[in-house]
Parts: structure tokens; C-alpha cells; sequence
């Protein structure tokens, strides 16, 4: 019979409960049990209980409470110990949350290389920047395509909920909460950058609708209060003038917040003025003109490292080796009505893009819709045909419009998001062009009937290649337009491959669906690079480009979606290049230019001085004058050269201007001298052999799986009353005696929280080393233990043993509790001290109404934590045994 408050063993879970209540009727017995683990309270029968665990008599089990407590041991006090938080940071990680507290005017740019983490950077300095007290609302703006793995990454590393806001979203938000205020409802949301960003005009919309837009969307974001503004792809807010919309949107949320995290691998472009603009979000005052952007100006402001700079927490090379493959292809008779629709396309492309730079100004969406035809045509007959069918339609319906484009906005054109406009753009001569296109739709028809497109049988070649080196190969296939990755899904499938496709279109749930099906189930991902935006995807390590963008640096994004850390493999790349084809002849003397830039520089690679958005003018220029004139292939490669030259050579200064010299080794291993990864993996190990379990162990664990956080939330208390193991190690030296973990914490606060190993020889002579060497000995699997159970220990001996071990413990005990009470004095003592920084903060946001509800919430923040500090100074020690084994003598 078991009462109130006793523990007892949940034989079903094999946890430790405690008895809430007992109820007899008519003869059946049960119990409600609290459940510490699992933080539950249910009904058990009394045939489901027991009062002991009868599963730990065993060498595993031995282990794995010894690994259980060294780890929480081992994590107390650093960064670690918020074991919750489901992320072990890198050494270049720990840098960044260090650099970043390091003062209190919090304001950064993070510029790590690509797949070095960001997101998670900003993870940890949202989560110490709220656990000091200085953030509690906080705002994410990111691209569309990064929202759902922001959202997934804070939940999943940090604990931490985001609620994602989104345009479609706001009425259905507004008539739940009965209230146009829909951000100030939820303390931290992720919000799509240009769903947010201010409209200057819209065809058809009028001034006062315009307005309403922009009330709506971004200045209703703005008047939120929020105390820490992140924008994701920061780059994309520098702007290519002052006057774009979103570099509007980066100064009205850098106006708007104390705090302030701008996020971008590549901060500079080679000119002065976005830098200048994008470093002036962080702090306009330190950066008044041009002349402020020095190295001494500027290194207090951006945070950033370099993949080649990045090591494990092991001190080894972080990323693995790349190999990129040129698959050169040539047309044969086969090919030829393809070739045939090449050469008619160039010439359509050309002939019109000469007329249209005639009046430039009024002929920019047509311009875009040539440069889109001839990346079609080198893309895939089918691409190819199917929108000039769709240009036909609207040219006979005398559909085309009117519609102005600043260079500005041309330059933030996207050849996947923006082909219907291009498409409906007016045409220079209507009768001309529909005769063209129909010529070319005859070619493109015959092209399809004669055989398969050059591409395809290289293709499917490399595929097969590599599925039968490895069955379970995950295969990336990139292309510009959803056109021909329909095309290519429907022939793989045909192969009886497994395809799933990803494009700019699908909304974030379908997003997240398809990333699943790739995961789990298909061989092949065909995605446009809109679709693969933000993608995490290093459980691949193949690319296939299988058209390759002009703009180099989207070739490197592309690659980047798999070379990341997490990498287990080495990066293979293929790129497919068309060689008789004006692109290609473009493409080889851009790289060579490019390469002896690179040389000169003392550089390897493109994205160290050349920024995307930049590039895709520089490049898509060098393309178009040379399919203009072909013959002039050297004189209009000349001003890239001379152009990407200077541009490398700027980005070579400004990048001096942030480097930030460290030596990461010097953090490896700065907050435990545990293996966490392999620990965790020993943990799991050790108990499913305890249990005869046969889950099978996956190559690593974190501390966001299931599997580990149930294990680590347990509460394991050694039972007086139970059966004692007695333990023999081969080999190892020691008394006779008895060895004890004891679990001491003087609050619930994990920092306040040891494990202290104690041996007491049969004598009750205290050895204060040898328990720390019979810990280490039960960890090494290399000893050989030998487990039996023993009588439960005599109750005049457990005494003497619980009290010469909590003597042992008092200094431990009364360093944790100065520890304590000295950390909560000094966490308000800095909490104060951060309330009254953003008392001032909140005095220097530009908007008066923000200010002012700003400044009362936090007063009444004030009288708040003044309460919690009061009741903070109770403290409540335990001293708990976990681990209690009788120790025979050794050798």
C-alpha cells in the first residue's frame, strides 16, 4: 500500500512517480501519480507499481546515471545549461554572443560567410538579450522563402515561438482579435520582407489606397514598440538608392527599435554608398558620410567570420571539400531544330534589344522580357515554346501594358517571380513580333518531336552514375524557370525516380511539405532558385545546375544550400554549359577575366568580392551588349572587366574594413571539457542496452531530440529502502567502500545545480579524489565493470553516509549559494541597469505615440520585477542521492 507522497516505480514507463492520492473500490486499487518527467499527472493501478527499480541492476544502467550526471554536471553554469535550448553553439558562434554583450548599445551587423549559421547567431543573443532583460518583443523580417525555417529554428534550437504574420493573414487576425492592432498581440513575429515593405505606387490604386497599404502593412509593424528588430538577407535593405522601397522599410525599422541585428553575408557590393547606407541603419550618427566608413569606424558595428576561419568544437576544419564539374555539351544532328530555335531566338533577342535601348526609359519591361527569352531558350525547348504561346495570346488580345520600371526596380527583378509582367509588356511592333514568335513556336514544336534536348541524356547519365554508387543518394537539381523543371519532373519520373519540385509559388506549408517528401522519400529535388531560397538541405552533398544563371553568384547560392555546416560529405557541383553558344563564349572570357582578378587579389572564389544583386547588372550588361554584337565579344567584355576590377578591388577594401581577427581555437572547449555529442550518443546507448532495447542510434543526437530531452529532464533519486548494486572495476585500485553522486542545488535556477561525487571507504573515512577517479572509471568504457545487487543498506549506515557526505558538500554548498544570491543581486543590478538603457532608448525613437507607450510599459515593468526580486532571494537547497553502489576492493 502506498500513501501520499511516496515514490514509487511506474513499471509501464519505467519512471519514478509519486503518489498524489489512493483509491479502494470494491476492491481494485489505484493511484494518481505525478510524473517529474513528464510533468503529468495520471491513474495507475496497484499492479502497475512497484517500489523499487527493478531494471538497475545492470552495467548500462550503472553508466548511464553516471553519463546523465557528469553531463548535467559538466553543462551547469555556461551556456550549455540551458540544455532546453537544443543547440550547442561553435566556436564562431560563442564569438558572435560574446562580441555582441560585450556593451550595451546593441546594434550589429552579423556578416558571417554563407553557412556559417546566422540564425542561430541571432538565436543566442535573443535568447541571453531576453533572459538579462532587456528584449522582450521582438520582430524578424526576412525574405518569404526564410520565414518557415526561422520560425522552425527558434522553436526547435531555442524554445522559443514565433507567430508569422502574414499578408493574407491580416483580416482573418483582425476580425479574431476584434482590433486593427494586429502586431501588439503577439511579442514576437516573423513577418516576409516585402510583404511589409512601403508601396510608392500600383497600377491602378490610387494615392489614398496607396496609404492605406502602407498603414496596414509596414507603419502598423513600426508602431509596435518592439524592443529588437532582426532583418534576415540585409543586404536587400541597402538598396541601390536611398529612395527604395525596402531600404525605406531598414530605416523605419532601425528608427523604430533600441535594438537592432541586420543579418548579411555580403554587406558590401564593391561601392561605397549601399555599405554606407546599410551600416548607417545600425547607428546613423556614427556614420554621417563616406569619410566615417574607416576600419576604426566601422569594426565596432559587423560581427564576421569566414568559412575557412571556422572550426568544430573539436578545433577541426569546420566545412567540407568542394569539387565543381564543367559538363560541356555540344548540339549533333539529333539537336539540330533546337540548335535551329537557338540561333532564331538570339537573333530575335538581338534584333529587338537594339531597337528597345533606342528609348530605354520607356522600354524596360520589354528589355526584361528579352533577357528572359534567351535564358529560356538555353534553358529548355519546352520553356522556350510554352511562353512564347503565352506572349502570342496576349499580344492577339491586344492585352500588352503600359507600365513604367526605374533602374532601381530592374535591378531587383526576378526572372521566376516577375515572367507574367515581363510577359504583358508592350511590344515594339505587335504584327512584326507575333510573325517572329510563330516562326519560332514551329521550330520549338519540331525541336520537341525530334528528340530529347541536349541536356537530357548527360543528365540522366550523371543521375544513374551516382544512384548506383549510392542507392540512397539525395540529388539537387537547380533551373531558372518552373517550365522546364515540369519538364524535367515529369521525364525522371518516367525513369522511375522519386521527384519532388520546389518554385517560388508554392506558399510556406507547401514549402514544408516538399522539403519533408525530399527528406524522407525522393531521390531528386528539382528547384528554381526562387524555391530554394533559405534552404538547409546538408543531408544532400550533389548539385546539378542544370542551367546555369549569368550571375555567378547565384551558382555559388545554389551550392550553398548544401554546403553548410552540418556537411558530412564532400560538395560535389555539376554545371551544364551549352559550349556553342554566345553565353558560353561570354562566360569564358568573363571567367578568365575573372579568375586573373581573383589571382591579382589573392582571393579563390567569387563571393569574397562580388555581391549578388550587383553582379546580376554587371553580368546580365556583359551578356546582352555581347548577343547584341556578337562579333564585338572583346570590346564588350571590356567594361565588365574593367568594371568587376574595380568592384573586386573595393570589396577587397571594404572587407579589410570588417574583418575581425579572433582566434576561434581559443574557444574550443571555453565552456566544458565534455564531448556533448558524443556524451548524449552514450547516454541513449547506455540506457537502451539497460533496457534490451533495440531503437536503433542514429549517427548523432542533440539536445532537441525527444529521445535525449525525456532522459534529461529525468529526476533520478537513489532509494534508501531499495536493493544496493555492488560494483567491481578490473583493475582499478580502490578501497572497499561505498561511491555516491549527490545531486545539490540551492534553487531551481540550472546554474545552481552540482553534482558532487563523494567515496567513503568502510570505515567512514572520507577519499575526496577517489570519487572523482571511480566516476571517471565508470565512464570509460574500456573498464570492465562487474554489477550485483546487494541487501538494501542498513538504515544506521545510510545515515552515516548521508551525513559525512553532506559534510563533505557544505563548501560546495555555500559556493553555490554566494554563487546564487550573487547572481540574482547582480541580475537586478543589471536588470535596473538595462531598464534604464532602454528607459534612454526608448527616449531616442523617432516616433512620438511609440515613445510614450514605450516609456509607460516600461515604468510598469519596473514595479514588476522589483516584486520578483524580493520573492528571488528565498532559497530552497536540496541534497538528493542519485547513484549509491557498494565498491568491493580492487588490485
Amino acid at each position: 500500500m502506498f500513501y501520499p507522497g511516496d515514490y514509487a516505480y511506474d513499471k509501464k514507463n519505467n519512471e519514478r512517480v509519486q503518489i498524489i492520492s489512493a483509491n479502494d473500490a470494491w476492491g481494485f486499487v489505484s493511484y494518481k501519480v505525478y510524473n517529474p518527467i513528464s510533468k503529468t499527472v495520471y491513474k495507475l493501478s496497484v499492479d502497475t507499481l512497484t517500489t523499487t527499480n527493478t531494471d538497475n541492476h545492470n552495467e548500462n544502467y550503472l553508466r548511464y546515471v553516471a553519463m546523465l550526471s557528469k553531463i548535467r554536471s559538466e553543462t551547469a553554469g555556461g551556456v550549455l545549461s540551458k540544455l532546453s535550448s537544443g543547440i550547442i553553439p561553435l566556436p564562431h558562434q560563442r564569438y558572435v554572443l560574446n562580441r555582441a554583450i560585450s556593451n550595451n548599445n546593441i546594434r550589429y551587423i552579423l556578416a558571417d560567410e554563407v553557412g556559417l549559421g546566422k540564425t542561430i547567431e541571432a538565436g543566442l543573443i535573443i535568447k541571453e538579450l531576453k533572459t538579462r532583460g532587456l528584449v522582450k518583443r521582438v520582430l524578424v523580417v526576412c525574405p518569404t522563402g526564410l520565414v518557415t525555417q526561422w520560425c522552425t529554428e527558434m522553436r526547435e534550437k531555442f524554445d522559443e515561438k514565433f507567430n508569422i504574420i502574414l499578408p493574407d493573414e491580416y483580416a482573418t487576425i483582425r476580425k479574431i482579435i476584434d482590433s486593427e492592432d494586429i502586431y501588439s498581440q503577439f511579442n514576437q513575429v516573423i513577418s516576409p520582407m516585402d510583404s511589409i515593405k512601403p508601396l510608392e505606387r500600383r497600377a491602378g490604386w490610387t494615392e489614398e489606397r496607396i496609404e492605406r497599404h502602407n498603414e496596414e502593412r509596414i507603419y502598423s509593424i513600426i508602431n509596435s514598440g518592439w524592443d529588437l528588430v532582426v532583418i534576415d538577407e540585409a543586404h536587400r535593405v541597402s538598396g541601390s538608392s536611398g529612395e527604395v522601397a525596402r531600404h525605406k522599410l531598414g530605416s523605419l525599422l532601425a528608427s523604430a527599435s533600441p535594438y537592432f541585428l541586420l543579418l548579411t553575408a555580403t554587406p558590401h557590393n564593391g561601392k561605397t554608398e549601399p555599405f554606407l547606407r546599410l551600416v548607417r541603419l545600425a547607428d546613423e550618427k556614427a556614420f554621417p558620410n563616406y569619410k566615417a566608413v574607416v576600419r576604426e569606424q566601422v569594426a565596432p558595428y559587423i560581427i564576421r567570420t569566414e568559412k575557412r576561419d571556422a572550426i568544430d568544437n573539436n578545433g577541426n576544419k569546420l566545412f567540407k571539400n568542394r569539387t565543381t564539374k564543367a559538363i560541356s555539351l555540344t548540339w549533333d544532328e539529333r539537336h539540330s531544330m533546337q540548335r535551329r530555335l537557338y540561333e532564331m531566338m538570339t537573333a530575335y533577342v538581338s534584333m529587338n534589344y537594339n531597337k528597345a535601348m533606342r528609348t530605354r526609359g520607356k522600354n524596360m519591361w520589354f528589355i526584361f522580357l528579352l533577357i528572359m527569352m534567351q535564358r529560356l531558350v538555353s534553358s529548355s525547348t519546352k520553356a522556350s515554346r510554352e511562353s512564347m504561346e503565352r506572349r502570342i495570346v496576349i499580344l492577339e488580345q491586344q492585352a500588352t501594358q503600359i507600365r513604367s520600371l526605374s533602374e532601381e526596380e530592374f535591378a531587383e527583378m526576378e526572372l521566376e517571380m516577375n515572367m507574367d509582367d515581363a510577359i504583358a509588356a508592350m511590344s515594339l511592333d505587335i504584327k512584326s513580333e507575333i510573325e517572329e514568335l510563330n516562326q519560332m513556336i514551329e521550330v520549338a514544336k519540331q525541336a520537341e518531336y525530334q528528340y530529347l534536348d541536349a541536356k537530357i541524356e548527360p543528365l540522366l547519365s550523371i543521375i544513374d552514375e551516382l544512384c548506383t554508387e549510392e542507392r540512397e543518394r539525395k540529388i539537387i537539381i537547380f533551373t531558372e524557370f518552373v517550365a522546364t523543371q515540369s519538364y524535367l519532373r515529369d521525364l525522371l519520373i518516367s525513369k522511375d525516380y522519386k521527384v519532388s519540385i520546389l518554385n517560388g509559388s508554392m506558399d510556406i506549408d507547401s514549402r514544408n511539405e516538399v522539403l519533408d517528401e525530399f527528406r524522407r522519400v525522393s531521390d531528386i529535388l528539382i528547384s528554381t532558385d526562387a524555391g530554394g531560397e533559405g534552404l538547409n538541405l546538408q543531408f544532400s552533398n550533389v548539385v546539378i545546375n542544370y542551367d546555369l544563371p549569368w550571375n555567378p553568384m547565384k551558382i555559388e547560392q545554389r551550392i550553398g544550400r548544401v554546403d553548410r555546416i552540418g556537411q558530412q560529405r564532400d560538395v560535389v557541383a555539376f554545371n551544364f554549359i551549352m559550349t556553342d553558344t554566345v553565353e558560353a563564349r561570354v562566360r569564358e572570357v568573363l571567367e578568365e577575366k575573372l579568375s586573373t582578378i581573383l589571382k591579382e587579389l589573392g582571393v579563390d572564389k567569387y563571393s569574397d568580392v562580388l555581391d549578388g544583386e550587383q553582379a546580376e547588372l554587371n553580368f546580365t550588361d556583359a551578356y546582352m551588349r555581347t548577343i547584341r554584337s556578337p562579333k564585338d565579344i572583346s570590346y564588350t567584355t571590356k567594361a565588365i572587366g574593367e568594371e568587376l576590377s574595380t568592384q573586386a578591388q573595393n570589396s577587397m577594401r571594404i572587407k579589410e574594413l570588417i574583418r575581425d581577427e579572433k582566434d576561434l581555437s581559443a574557444l574550443v572547449g571555453a565552456d566544458t571539457g565534455l564531448d556533448l555529442d558524443d556524451a548524449l550518443r552514450r547516454l541513449i546507448r547506455y540506457y537502451n542496452d539497460s533496457q534490451g532495447a533495440i531503437t536503433p542510434l542514429t549517427d548523432s543526437f542533440t539536445i532537441a531530440d525527444a529521445a535525449v530531452a525525456r532522459h534529461l529532464n529525468k529526476e533520478i533519486e537513489y532509494d534508501s529502502l531499495a536493493e544496493v548494486n555492488s560494483l567491481s572495476i578490473d583493475g582499478f585500485p580502490n578501497e572497499t567502500g561505498y561511491f555516491m553522486l549527490w545531486d545539490l542545488s540551492v534553487s531551481s535556477d540550472e546554474q545552481s545545480r552540482r553534482i558532487v561525487p563523494v567515496f567513503i571507504n568502510d570505515a567512514f573515512i572520507l577519499r575526496p579524489l577517489a570519487g572523482k577517479k571511480i566516476w571517471e572509471a565508470i565512464l570509460d568504457d574500456g573498464n570492465v565493470l562487474t554489477i550485483a545487487a546487494r541487501k538494501p543498506l542498513d538504515a544506521n549506515v545510510w545515515d552515516k553516509l548521508r551525513e559525512a557526505s553532506q559534510e563533505y558538500a557544505y563548501d560546495a554548498f555555500i559556493k553555490l549559494k554566494d554563487e546564487a544570491m550573487n547572481r540574482h543581486e547582480e541580475n537586478h543590478r543589471k536588470y535596473l541597469y538595462a531598464l534604464n538603457l532602454r528607459l534612454d532608448a526608448a527616449t531616442r525613437i523617432g516616433i512620438e505615440n511609440i515613445r510614450n507607450h514605450k516609456l509607460a510599459a516600461l515604468e510598469s515593468e519596473r514595479a514588476e520585477t522589483e516584486r520578483e526580486y524580493e520573492a528571488g532571494k528565498m532559497l530552497c537547497p536540496e541534497f538528493r542521492p542519485c547513484l549509491v553502489v557498494r565498491m568491493e576492493g580492487g588490485v
